[in-house]
This record gives structure tokens, C-alpha cells and sequence, in this order.
């Protein structure tokens, strides 16, 4: 038989020395007994237990250069007689920790400190952090400088090891399972525009807007199932060119708005055919209306749907970039920026060509009115290449928004709307001004709360909309699978906004199973949203009085309801709704069992299903001779044997169990993609060592 997925390997369990060593399996994370109300308490939470997890679970190898590997062997701080860079930091601590009474000469315990010390400090950049095991710590274990007892928000997760001494009696077997490979998963890129226009005389005067896909964003091995166009004009009654990669795709007329969609790969509209996975793509509109302003009015998107083999696609972009945009007459760009976590800084940048150092730039945050932000320092100009690049440092930004009232809490975890103008909407610019979308950006430092991982994969879903057309009450739906960590929810629709109904109610509320229904945004009192064309929230959020609000996303069914005024409508028929949550690859040593695997069986040939298909699949763990089961085979025999146990735990973490009634949400490839460990002849429990990690940031 062809290997096809599994492969299934032993380790040896540590008895090159007749000592008593101790071998340790997690049992269990905890997290402080007390209660953290605030947000920044929630997101610390989640960074801690998943650093402790990833200490926990990644070899030594993926978190050290190897070259700091070849130093420590060489020197002894990695004793290879006790350890292998094949553990991870915490199984390499633990063994030091236990086996340092046997051997006080080989200073066990200080080596243990350098390994843990290091690996904190190149994962915790941006935290301070404490380390505790078996409430013993030093200058190794804690972030040089840090000192928890004088800070206000200290946020510890605990894990305790089970020692298991090796001379005992033999008990049974335990096993971990993590995956680094996978077959396909689906998932879904979206590029979400402005609201973008100028002034437009005639079709000479088309405002030309790119929206750039940067080659990180879609992976090169991507297939492309399907590309959505969707145009909405800043004016009814516009005349668009749209472009990819400099091909013309389509032209015509659009009165309220036009969805190109492409799902034939030879054929169509070609957007499949001319788009480049792995490349910079660049998504071209020219717009004009005569006598009137072209652009978009910011319920435009294009959205990619594709398959993969790349387990983690998500990126924590830190540089938000706006859309390159030239036109005849002075430039008006909305940018609407989502911060998926806590906000700690921003800053930006905009750069404009071919205009003169006098040519006005502006920047302002959009609440219930313009709130401009001054310039930091005088903007610096190129004579030679007309280029204009004007920049807004954190404080500035931070003190213009406090002496309007908000501050950096208003815009987290949420949508805010961000104003740019690049020179006069009633002159004339030869050449035509350009804003310069690769050089004009917003950066932003935040706290998104959750860590990534090698094994961390992530997917993007598309939400199911009402089919509605314009409407002022509106509740969408969407279920979150059991197992998996959601980030966000990202909502885009057409809007149309009467201005002579003054301000119209805007609400918007939430519930899931583990809130009560809560109001993430109302007004009055928060202040009115001109342009309702986004929402979007992340799973730990803020209500409308800005209080905490931990689990405004949650798994099962989710419930999105907004209500809206005389006056304001949207349009779900042409709107757009995502997902995005992730899932982690591996599976901890369990429990021990009295049992391997099943007798007879080297290996299995498993039958599984995921979410993609209807279809049974089929991946091998082990070698032959292979044993052929199904995952209700192994669901019904995790009580019995690790590996089935082990399989299981996987598949759970992966969305399912594996069976028809409960399938994984990625699909395993036909090759080598989860690697078994397995400790044979475990004895019984012994004595346990608690590791504790505290983090926290300057107040």
C-alpha cells in the first residue's frame, strides 16, 4: 500500500543512565483562580497559556537557531545524555529539574534556567514575564528589569507536570500527535476598499484606484476556486474600466453597483486566469461621472476563494496600507481601519506625487464629526520627483483624539474611519496627483491575543447574508465550530444615507451562548457613523459604554441584529460577511492507557471525513502490517489505546472527530503530515512540578 499520511514513531523512553528520571506528561492548564475584568487582562490570559502550550509542545529545534543549538551541546548545557533537541523546553526543564539531586556536579537547574530564559525572551518581545517552577525563579527566568509586585495587571497561567519515575512498575502507554502539513483547506482572501473619489469632468478626468494584493497574502501553491468583484460607485450612474494585472477584464455602466464573479478557470471573465498566487496582483477600477465625483464609496471588495496545503496564512500585519489612487482633481480617501485586538500606538504616514510643496494634506479620525489631527512636523518635499510625505507620530494622533474626547480604547477591536485629503477637490493637477499607496500607510501596534504557532492553521469563512435589499432592521446568523479559537467577524455592506433625516438611531447587538444580548454600538449616545459600510468586532471586544466584553464571539450559534432609523438603510443582498478563527495542529501526551494500539496492527489505514466534501478519505499512522478503522473505530477505542486516544484529540483540535456526523474542517494530505510520539511502559504518578508563567505589559 502507498503511505498516504500518518506516520507513526516511538521514542525510547529515557534510560540511558540508571538513575531515577522522571518523564512528564501535562495534565493540566490553569489559569488564576481570580477574576480579570479587564481587556487587556483577557488578551494577557490567552498569551500566557499559549506560550506555556507552545513550550509544551514545539521541539526545542523550531524554537532555537542551530547554531545556539551546536553552542549548547558543545558546552553541555544540553546534556545529551538526559535530553535531545527533539523536546520541548518544558520536557528538557523538567528532566533537568528531576534528575539535579542525582548529579549536583553537572549544575543541572542552571542550565535549565539559560534554555527557559532564552526561548522567553524571544517569544515574549513585547510583555514582561516571570517564570516560576516549583516557585523557584531568578534573573534568567524573569525579562531583565521587570518587577511583577510593582505592576497592576499581572496575568499567570499555570501548567502541572506529572513525573513519572522510571523504575517503577510498568502502568501502560501514552501518546502526542501534532501536524505540520496539511492536503488542502479552504479559505478566503478579502480586500475591503475606501471611500474613494474626486472631482470628475469628464471621462478624461476617471479617477484610477488600485488595490494592491501583496504576494505574502495568497500562497504561491494557492488554487483559485472563485474571484468576486463587487463595484459600488461613490456616484449612481458611473462608467468603470476595471483591470487586473493590466488586463482589461470589464467595462460598462453601473448604476447602484455590479458583481463580477469568476469561477471557471479557462474562461469567463478571466480574473481566475490572470490572477498569480504568490505574486503581487494588482485589482485596477477607473471611474468617472461626468460633473460629478468618481471613486467608490466604500462598500467595495474583492474576494478570492482558494485552496491550500500552508497550514497558517494569517499574518499580524502591523503596516495598514491605503489604496494607490491618481486623479485629475484633489483626492478624498476613507480609509476604514479594523485594529483586531488592543490598541497600544499608531502613527502615519501618506505620501502624494506630482504637486508642488504647498499642496494641501490633510489627516482626520471620523466619529460623529472630523476630528483633524495636526501635523507632528512639517511635511518633507522632493523637488525633483514633486513627491510630498507628511507624517503623524503616536502622540500627536493620541493627544488630538483625548482632547476630543476618546482615546485609543474607541478604536480597538473595531472599525474606525480615518480621513485623508490630498490637495484641492477644485483644482486642476498636470500631471495627475497621486496618492501614493505603497508609501502611505497607517502602523499600528496592538495586542491581538492570541499567540501563533507552527501548528496554529487558520481559516477565513464566508457568512451567509439575508437576501434583503435596502432595510433599516437587519440579523444575520452565523455558527462558530465547536473546538476552534475565534478572532474576528468582518461585515461590509452598500449603505444609503438620507442627510435631510439629521442623524438617524443606529444600534447594533450581539449574542452567542456564553453572553447575555449586549450592544456593541449604539447611538445615541456613541456617536453616529456617517458611513455605516463596515462592522466588524474581534472575540474579545467592547460593549457600547466601551466596558470589557470577553466572548462577544463564541462557538455556536452567533446572532448579529442592527436596527437603524428613518433615513439609513443597508443593503445585505450585496453585502458581505466573514469568519476567521483558528485551529491548533497538535495534541498533548494524554492520559496513560493500558494499551498501544490495537493488536495485530503495526499502523492504521484510517477512514475520515472533513467539512469539504461529502466523501470518505483515507490517511495510514504507523507501518504495516496496517489494520484498516474508521474514526467512530478510534472514537470508540480511546479509552483503551493511546494511539486511538491520541488520533482523537487531534482530530478535535482540528474542528471534528473524523466521523461523517462530526468531520474535521481541513483535509490531510497523501503524504507524511502528523507525527506520533509514544512513551511505552509508563509507571505510576509520582510527584508533580508546577510551572508558572506571569505576564505583563508597562502601565
Amino acid at each position: 500500500m502507498k503511505r498516504r499520511g500518518f506516520i507513526f514513531t516511538l521514542d525510547a523512553i529515557l534510560a540511558l543512565l540508571l538513575v531515577t528520571m522522571f518523564v512528564v506528561s501535562i495534565s493540566q492548564i490553569n489559569t488564576s483562580a481570580q477574576v480579570y475584568s479587564t481587556y487587556m487582562r483577557s488578551q494577557s490570559k490567552y498569551v500566557a497559556e499559549d506560550t506555556l502550550t507552545m513550550f509544551r509542545t514545539l521541539p526545542l529545534r523550531e524554537l532555537v537557531p542551530p547554531e545556539k543549538l551546536e553552542e549548547w551541546i558543545s558546552d553541555g548545557t544540553l546534556n545529551t545524555t538526559l535530553v535531545t533537541p527533539d523536546m520541548s523546553p518544558i520536557d528538557i526543564v523538567a528532566t533537568y529539574w528531576a534528575t539535579a539531586p542525582v548529579f549536583p556536579e553537572a549544575n543541572l537547574k542552571h542550565k535549565a534556567e539559560v534554555i527557559m530564559g532564552y526561548v522567553l525572551n524571544n517569544t515574549l518581545t513585547d510583555y514582561n514575564y516571570e517564570l516560576m517552577i516549583n516557585n523557584y525563579t531568578s534573573p534568567y527566568l524573569r525579562k531583565t528589569g521587570a518587577n511583577y509586585s510593582t505592576a497592576s495587571d499581572v496575568t499567570p497561567a499555570t501548567l502541572i507536570l506529572s513525573g513519572y519515575a522510571y523504575n517503577q512498575t510498568p502502568r501502560g502507554y501514552m501518546a502526542r500527535a501534532f501536524l505540520n502539513k496539511l492536503g488542502s483547506k479552504e479559505n478566503t482572501y478579502t480586500a475591503r476598499g475606501g471611500y474613494i473619489y474626486a472631482r470628475t469632468d469628464n471621462q478624461d478626468d476617471a479617477v484610477i484606484i488600485k488595490y494592491i494584493i501583496p504576494a505574502d497574502a495568497i500562497p504561491k501553491d494557492a488554487e483559485i476556486q472563485e474571484i468576486t468583484w463587487f463595484l459600488e460607485p461613490a456616484w449612481v450612474g458611473s462608467n468603470y474600466e476595471v483591470y487586473l494585472n493590466g488586463q482589461l477584464i470589464w467595462s460598462g455602466y453601473v448604476d447602484n453597483n455590479e458583481k463580477l464573479v469568476d469561477t471557471d478557470p479557462s474562461g469567463g471573465l478571466e480574473l481566475i486566469e490572470n490572477f498569480k498566487p504568490g505574486e503581487t496582483n494588482v485589482f485596477e477600477v477607473r471611474v468617472y461621472k461626468s460633473g460629478y465625483d468618481g471613486g467608490e464609496d466604500g462598500a467595495q471588495y474583492i474576494k478570492i476563494k482558494y485552496t491550500t496545503s500552508i497550514p497558517s496564512t494569517l499574518k499580524f500585519n502591523d503596516r495598514f496600507y491605503f489604496e494607490d489612487v491618481t486623479a485629475k482633481h484633489g483626492i478624498t480617501a476613507w480609509k476604514y481601519l479594523f485594529i483586531p485586538g488592543k490598541l497600544n500606538a499608531l502613527s502615519i504616514q501618506i505620501a502624494v506625487g506630482n504637486v508642488s510643496a504647498q499642496t494641501p494634506v490633510s489627516l482626520s479620525f471620523m466619529f460623529n464629526e472630523e476630528i483633524p489631527i495636526p501635523l507632528s512636523a512639517p511635511c518633507q518635499y522632493n523637488a525633483t520627483t514633486m513627491t510630498k510625505v507628511c507624517y503623524w507620530d503616536n502622540t500627536t494622533i493620541a493627544t488630538a483624539l483625548e482632547n476630543a474626547g476618546y482615546n485609543y480604547t474607541h478604536i480597538s477591536s473595531r472599525y474606525t474611519t480615518i480621513i485623508v485629503r490630498a490637495g484641492d477637490e477644485n483644482t486642476e493637477y498636470v500631471p495627475n496627483i497621486h496618492l501614493i499607496g505603497n508609501e502611505s500607510f497607517v502602523y499600528a501596534d496592538y495586542t491581538p491575543g492570541v499567540l501563533l504557532t507552527s501548528y496554529t492553521i487558520d481559516i477565513t469563512e464566508p457568512i451567509t447574508l439575508p437576501n434583503l435589499d435596502w432595510s433599516r432592521y437587519i440579523t444575520i446568523s452565523f455558527d462558530v465550530p465547536q473546538g476552534v479559537t475565534p478572532l474576528w467577524v468582518k461585515f461590509q455592506f452598500p449603505w444609503l444615507y438620507y442627510t435631510n433625516y439629521g442623524q438617524p438611531d443606529q444600534s447594533i447587538r450581539i449574542d452567542n451562548p456564553l453572553i447575555d444580548p449586549t450592544y456593541i454600538y449604539q447611538h445615541p449616545p456613541n456617536p453616529f457613523i456617517y458611513a455605516l459600510a463596515r462592522i466588524g468586532y474581534t472575540r474579545n471586544s467592547y460593549d457600547y459604554e466601551y466596558h470589557p466584553l470577553p466572548n462577544a464571539i463564541a462557538p455556536g450559534i452567533n446572532t448579529l441584529t442592527i436596527s437603524l432609523g428613518e433615513g439609513y438603510y443597508l443593503q445585505p443582498s450585496n453585502g458581505d460577511g466573514e469568519l476567521t478563527y483558528v485551529i491548533q495542529g497538535f495534541a498533548g501526551y494524554g492520559n496513560v492507557f493500558p494499551e498501544l494500539l490495537r493488536s495485530g496492527c503495526s499502523g492504521y489505514n484510517i477512514t475520515y471525513y472533513w467539512t469539504g466534501d461529502s466523501s470518505p478519505h483515507y490517511v495510514t499512522a504507523g507501518d504495516a502490517p496496517y489494520c484498516d478503522v474508521t474514526a467512530q473505530d478510534l472514537l470508540d477505542g480511546m479509552e483503551r489505546y493511546a494511539v486511538d486516544d491520541a488520533i482523537i484529540r487531534l482530530f478535535r483540535n482540528l474542528g471534528g472527530d473524523g466521523t461523517q456526523t462530526n468531520p474535521i474542517l481541513i483535509k490531510l494530505p497523501p503524504t507524511v503530515n502528523i507525527v506520533f510520539v509514544s512513551m511505552g511502559n509508563i509507571p505510576g504518578l509520582f510527584e508533580p512540578i508546577t510551572i508558572t508563567l506571569r505576564i505583563w505589559r508597562e502601565d
